[in-house]
């Protein structure tokens, strides 16, 4: 093993202008002008969607209407990514028998999903988020201690 001449190493980087997301939620927002009600019960971040809807039925019906609008424009709704979560805060627990589907596929219901860094639960409980910050500061902490 000997001596070797210096070399010089470059990484590449592929920057993704901070616009994008912006410009992406600009472009969505004007699609979906056409089927936003006057009170939006949708959120939108970049291209994640959060429909809220009062029944199964208007979920079917605000779920068509999405994916109509952004067919029509070369868009889909990820069928493998899509999934609903049911909020029986009442305690009525009606219509169960109905699924939830996007163009005759059924989507999967969970008990609980991430947006925007929030838990949500189909109790209304917020179980999941304290137990998942409890989670990260304890990773945090064990973290600090072994760097020390």
């Amino acid at each position: 093993m000997g001596d070797t001449a210096s070399f010089s190493v470059e990484i590449a980087f592929i920057k993704v202008s901070a616009l994008s997301p912006f410009l992406f939620e600009v472009v969505l927002d004007e699609l979906s002008k056409s089927i936003q009600e006057i009170i939006s019960w949708c959120m939108i971040f970049v291209d994640d969607i959060m429909i809220v809807a009062d029944s199964k039925q208007d979920l079917n019906r605000r779920l068509e209407e999405w994916r109509v609008a952004l067919e029509r424009k070369g868009l889909s709704i990820s069928r493998s990514k899509t999934e609903y979560l049911h909020c029986d805060l009442s305690g009525a627990n009606g219509n169960e028998e109905i699924k939830i589907t996007i163009k005759g596929q059924v989507v999967p219901q969970t008990t609980k999903f991430k947006y925007l860094g929030l838990f949500f639960q189909s109790d209304g409980g917020i179980n999941s988020e304290v137990t998942h910050h409890v989670h990260v500061g304890w990773c945090r902490r064990r973290a600090a201690i072994q760097l020390n």
